[in-house]
């Protein structure tokens, strides 16, 4: 959908905490972004989600299974997924691999002595992809949630507006009712037109909703270059498989996709009175339309890269981007999509909008209709009736691994999260009371600043001259608890008397009306663009800033009765890991206005890849298991943040009299307990610039000699890593 699109588009300047590691979801099917988050402290995502990473309202503790790893790891084929062999630790993240090897000593497998006694006696719950200390969150804030959505106490236009999407969904009489009449309609459109002039005339209708595919998407977004102002962005359509590298060679979760997308679109296909051979036809030609775009596409491991920004900067004046799709009337698409007062196109491939336009002839026009028709088949599925709901919660499902589906409240709540984010923040703030909660976050957000200050000023690799505006950029972030200073005007969205889909079409082309209406004007700093209820916590680089959403302030990160050791331990590392941020492989390249601006001297900028460097390696000597290996290059800057973090609560520890570092660093391992499926677990390994949860335990504490005393770690333990072999970058 164009929100993924946006957010792709976006993660260029932003890098989010969501899950710490798990990747956004798109839609309601897939796993809150709570998982997802953590520093998107995703993918994005995802991580904390991922990462953003189907939450039931109890907790779910189910009794340990007995079957091993090779009775249970299996793949919908029959095949068995290969788990074991990790190196130099078991990916404990799968339970099935803690189960088969037993309780380890914290000298050997950190992760797994912390956090053993809760992996074995717990379970995936029904719903979910992954369970951790972020879904758990997202369960109390859910259950909040959704008792906000059903008070009839709370009024305001914004109530008015979630209500109308969270009651919208659940009636099920009038989905039902409908049934697929406003997708059969989207579909008959599509298949009548005739050669490239009739799909031009559809896509450049000024009524036609952005709800619908499209081949190319625009938004405006802060210029990198100059952050204070709206730069328009073009860029590709969707793909079904979501990474271009799936169709140069499909990965093991990438054939599953291919698989139940084939078999969701046939099923909604065949019900609208289409064989089954005309279904997969169809698919099959919007696979070999987006099979011609790949090799132009970067894939997502290319996008995580630091030095993507010198690949992805084009810009164009509107005519010389005109030049780019001479059989495509570009010019008129921007217009009628509300950007024809563009001076400067941001266009991130234009060898790919160079291709698009190359496929643009009569003799690709089924293809192309093939592509808009299965998008929108697949994208809509969720807004109907029960059966094709039912239908796209399936494929999600096993796409994702995931077993059993969750309760209709808590599809409707993420909903509403997904398509009035503010909204329904905005109503939870005003049944629940954060006051307390937002001073106290804001002062520990301060406090870490300062400290972190400190850490920079000890840093003897840097230059005066360097470490000097490292403490003006951290002198100037920006510290936005909760909730933003501004939120976006809906008060002329009116969703009175419309239907589900009627009502999340209206939705999505307000808010794209609204993102039109800021072509060539002034970025709107205090605007938050996000919903507080995700458990997520972010780092913003074209605005200098780190975001605390309300979503992760409870559980294991945050309770008023924490220790000293516990609150640093939870909320101050993620306070930290987001200021890390501003320092890491992409966020350095950022100034503090929040500009694209290179800010090092030479010399620094050799040290700090040098030192970037030897993290990578290290990262990829890692094996999760099989013969998959981690990618240091995608996880560096998520990697550095995390070892950058803890480093700044164990400086703020050390001014502490009798500091339990034992406690500090148990408190820590056990935020990052998770257990996850195979499916879930090897998307984040490939795709999330997150590193798997026990290796943002493991890795990271063994970096620092506090642990080392704290639980006697000597050479030859599994946990010991030589000092002169370290990889602290900051």
């Amino acid at each position: 959908m164009m929100a993924k699109k946006i957010l792709v588009i976006l993660l260029i300047g932003s890098m989010f905490l969501a899950g710490c590691g798990e990747k956004t979801p798109d839609t309601i099917s897939d796993e809150k972004s709570q998982d997802d988050s953590a520093a998107d402290v995703s993918t994005s995502d995802e991580p904390y989600t991922e990462e953003g990473d189907e939450l039931p309202v109890e907790e779910t503790v189910q009794e340990t299974s007995e079957e091993t790893a090779e009775e249970t790891a299996e793949e919908s084929d029959g095949g068995a997924y290969v788990i074991n062999g990790g190196d130099p630790w078991i990916d404990s993240n799968l339970k099935d691999n803690v189960i088969n090897t037993g309780k380890l000593s914290e000298k050997d497998d950190f992760n797994v002595a912390i956090n053993y006694d809760w992996i074995i006696s717990h379970d995936i719950p029904e719903g979910y992809s992954r369970y951790s200390s972020f879904t758990k969150i997202g369960e109390i804030v859910e259950e909040k949630a959704i008792a906000a959505l059903d008070d009839d106490t709370l009024t305001g236009h914004d109530a008015e507006l979630v209500r109308a999407v969270y009651q919208g969904f659940l009636n099920w009489d009038e989905r039902n009712e409908e049934a697929l009449a406003p997708l059969e309609v989207i579909v008959k459109e599509i298949e009548a037109l005739s050669g490239t002039r009739d799909i031009s005339e559809y896509l450049c209708d000024p009524n036609r909703s952005v709800f619908l595919p499209s081949i190319f998407e625009i938004v405006n977004t802060a210029d990198l270059i100059d952050s204070t102002k709206y730069v328009t962005a073009l860029n590709f359509g969707d793909l079904i498989l979501d990474d271009s590298a799936e169709y140069k060679n499909k990965s093991v979760v990438g054939e599953i996709a291919d698989t139940e997308y084939r078999k969701l679109f046939s099923e909604i296909y065949v019900r609208m009175g289409y064989s089954r051979e005309e279904a997969d036809a169809l698919y099959d030609n919007a696979i070999a339309y987006e099979t011609a775009l790949a090799d132009s596409i970067l894939t997502n491991a290319e996008l995580q890269q630091p030095d993507i920004y010198e690949t992805i900067l084009n810009y164009y004046d509107p005519e010389e981007l005109y030049s780019l799709t001479p059989n495509f009337p570009m010019e008129e698409f921007i217009k009628v999509r509300g950007f024809g007062s563009t001076k400067k196109i941001w266009c991130m491939l234009p060898e790919n909008i160079k291709k698009i336009s190359e496929l643009y002839t009569d003799e690709n026009a089924e293809n192309i209709k093939a592509y808009l028709i299965v998008h929108g088949v697949i994208k809509c599925a969720e807004y109907l009736d029960k059966q094709a709901f039912d239908a796209s919660i399936s494929a999600t499902n096993k796409i994702e691994g995931v077993a059993g589906v969750l309760a209709d409240k808590q599809y409707a709540y993420r909903c509403v999260l997904q398509s009035l984010p503010e909204s329904i923040g905005k109503i939870y703030i005003q049944k629940y009371d954060c006051t307390e909660t937002k001073n106290t976050i804001t002062e520990i957000c301060k406090e870490t600043c300062a400290i972190y200050r400190e850490m920079l000023s000890n840093e003897e690799w840097l230059s005066d001259e360097t470490r000097q505006y490292a403490m003006d950029k951290l002198d100037a972030i920006g510290i936005n608890v909760i909730e933003p200073k501004e939120y976006q005007d809906l008060s002329d969205l009116d969703l009175n008397n419309l239907s589900y889909f009627e009502a999340s079409m209206a939705v999505e082309d307000y808010y794209y009306k609204l993102n039109a209406a800021n072509t060539g004007g002034e970025v709107n700093r205090n605007l938050w663009d996000n919903s507080t209820l995700k458990t997520n916590a972010f780092y913003n680089a074209t605005n200098n800033s780190i975001n605390i959403l309300l979503g992760i302030l409870d559980g294991d990160f945050y309770r008023e009765d924490m220790s000293k050791e516990q609150l640093y331990a939870s909320v101050g590392t993620i306070i930290a890991h987001e200021i890390s941020h501003a320092f890491d492989p992409s966020g350095s390249q950022f100034d503090k206005d929040g500009n694209y601006n290179n800010w090092w001297t030479e010399d620094d900028t050799a040290a700090f890849q040098k030192k970037a460097q030897k993290l990578i390696d290290y990262y990829n000597g890692i094996t999760a298991f099989g013969n998959e290996k981690v990618n240091g290059s995608i996880v560096q800057g998520e990697a550095v943040a995390d070892i950058a973090g803890l480093k700044a609560m164990l400086l703020l520890a050390s001014k502490e009299e009798d500091f339990n570092y034992k406690l500090f660093f148990e408190s820590y391992a056990n935020m990052w307990k998770e257990i996850c499926t195979y499916e879930a677990d090897y998307s984040q390994l490939t795709q999330n610039p997150h590193p798997l949860y026990y290796l943002r335990v493991n890795v990271v504490v063994q970096q620092f000699d506090e642990f080392y005393e704290a639980f006697d770690v000597k050479e030859g333990d599994g946990m010991y890593l030589a000092s002169e072999d370290r990889i602290s970058v900051w």
